[in-house]
């Protein structure tokens, strides 16, 4: 019998510092979790170091080790001493976890479907509009914007709220079908 690995529904989530990624994660990972969806996340932070603590597992990685893991009661937790490919990590991932859905935060030049959190300066960003899939925009923003969203939102046929609520009910209208 051969074992193919199933690969996860994939969603990625970009925008800038502040704009509300990490609430419309955890609220997405809320609602998919409540539908028994195993979910599994990645997030991009290339711009920071880690900042290593006095836990004998950071001890380790500071004295050589190239990967250190921690096993607990209720999680285990590894620490990879170096940067790894996001598709490598994507396999590995769900190799170890098997998620049916991935989120992903950053890395927005990849090529998975995503939902932009609208900031203004993302037109001055290199942005591949071809793999947005949903726009999130507040009210105040989309009134001062509404040509150059309405524009995107008709050519790349982009699901486009101002509403919180109706873009995680788009997303999960995506990964339940």
């Amino acid at each position: 019998m051969c074992n193919l690995m199933i690969k996860p529904k994939i969603l990625q989530i970009i925008g800038y510092s502040d704009t509300g990624k990490t609430t419309i994660i955890c609220s997405l990972l809320e609602k998919l979790s409540k539908k028994n969806f195993n979910c599994a996340t990645i997030k991009s932070s290339r711009k920071h170091f880690y900042s290593f603590s006095k836990k004998d597992s950071d001890e380790f990685l500071k004295a050589g080790t190239s990967l250190s893991a921690v096993v607990l009661d209720n999680t285990t937790q590894i620490t990879i001493n170096k940067q790894i490919k996001l598709k490598r990590l994507i396999n590995e991932i769900s190799s170890i976890s098997d998620p049916d859905i991935l989120i992903i935060e950053g890395f927005k030049d990849e090529k998975y479907p995503k939902l932009l959190i609208w900031a203004e300066k993302i037109l001055d960003e290199p942005v591949d509009f071809s793999t947005i899939k949903f726009l999130y925009c507040n009210s105040n923003d989309y009134v001062n914007n509404k040509l150059v969203i309405d524009e995107f939102v008709c050519k790349y046929d982009i699901h486009f709220s101002t509403e919180i609520s109706k873009t995680l009910q788009s997303i999960l209208e995506y990964f339940i079908s």
